[in-house]
């Protein structure tokens, strides 16, 4: 009996640290349109792209494309890229 306990609290113990683990993941990506943070030095490589192709359109394209990018994301950078260029 006790070692079933044992096993049933490591199982529960494994699926609540990976619950957590994989929250940041899918937590904000749920709809289209949604963003996460992401860091300074992601964004600088949104930025560069947009300062080489002077287009939204293009900059969402290649990071898309280059499938280092969530959905969310990308929506951070061009958010934050309207924002800094006042294209809005």
């Amino acid at each position: 009996m006790q070692s079933i306990l044992h096993s049933l609290r490591n199982v529960f113990a494994g699926l609540l640290l990976l619950s957590v683990l994989l929250a940041p993941i899918f937590s904000c990506s749920l709809y289209r349109n949604d963003r996460m943070w992401i860091p300074d030095k992601k964004y600088e490589v949104a930025r560069k792209t947009y300062d080489n192709t002077n287009s939204l359109a293009l900059t969402e394209q290649a990071l898309r494309e280059s499938h280092e990018w969530q959905r969310a994301e990308i929506n951070e950078a061009i958010y934050r890229l309207k924002k800094q260029y006042l294209l809005e």
